[in-house]
Order: structure tokens, then sequence, then C-alpha cells
């Protein structure tokens, strides 16, 4: 007996490509609004989890997270933003949104 062909409505297939990408990023950007200067690594990835990446040289390093965007502002090819914690001596000392414009 054959089987008939499994079709996919292009909506599922948006559907199911958008709930993986946002997989890949479970944290709500939000949180970052919670990391300040001076805290630990410890107390940064019971906000924010692990981070995707992590780059280092002598005394400083820096993670990198990708978070949820708020519902309103995401579209089936951006879910999620990248965002930096540096830490210096192991205590934050810079954060905030890679590509950012710097304020001052």
């Amino acid at each position: 007996m054959k089987r008939p062909a499994l079709v996919l409505s292009p909506a599922l297939v948006l559907l199911m490509f958008t709930t993986l990408l946002a997989g890949c990023a479970t944290v709500p950007a939000r949180n970052i609004d919670l990391v300040q200067a001076g805290m630990d690594r410890d107390q940064v990835r019971s906000i924010m989890g692990q981070p995707d990446t992590v780059t280092h040289s002598p005394g400083h390093e820096c993670a990198y997270y990708s978070l949820l965007k708020d519902f309103w502002s995401r579209v089936p090819w951006s879910v999620s933003d990248r965002y930096y914690v540096c830490y210096d001596e192991g205590k934050v000392a810079s954060f905030g949104k890679v590509d950012a414009a710097p304020s001052g």
C-alpha cells in the first residue's frame, strides 16, 4: 500500500521555522535591564543563562547572548537580538546591545 505524500502549507513551514529560531534564544531581552555594573559572572548567569560565546583577553572577558525580542518587535527573520556583557577582573564593566550606537 502506497502512503500519501506529506504536503506542508507555506504557513506551517513559516511557523516551524520561526519556532526553530525562537528555540535558539529563550531568554527575553528585558533581562538585560537586570544586569548592573559590578555583578559577578554567577549573578549575570542566573539572570541571562549560558552565553552563546565568550571572548577572553588578559583580565577582560566578554560574553555574548541571543535574547528574544518582545512579541511585537519580532518578524520571522528576526526574533532575537545580540547583547554583550563585558567583565574586568571578574566584575561587570559594560553591557548592552551589540551594534547599538554608544550613548553619550
